[in-house]
């Protein structure tokens, strides 16, 4: 489904992707007691490009499955007597 140019979920996983990181820091600083700033550019930078792939899958293949749901329920029913 995916490759290397960008689609149109691309901004979506992004965003996506950096959600996950920044919920993924805030859980370990409350666990730990932490509560100086613990969001580092770079680490979270890193964090995005080694998920970004997979969370694009994983969207695409959403969207793809409810565009197939939606045509499948919104087609007319036939009923035979």
């Amino acid at each position: 489904m995916t490759n290397n140019t960008e689609t149109k979920y691309s901004p979506l996983a992004r965003w996506l992707c950096l959600y996950e990181a920044v919920n993924i820091i805030s859980e370990k600083a409350e666990k730990s007691g932490y509560t100086k700033d613990c969001l580092k550019p770079i680490p979270i930078n890193k964090y995005i490009n080694e998920r970004y792939h997979s969370v694009l899958k994983d969207i695409e293949y959403e969207y793809k499955h409810q565009e197939t749901e939606s045509t499948v329920n919104s087609s007319p029913h036939i009923h035979h007597h």
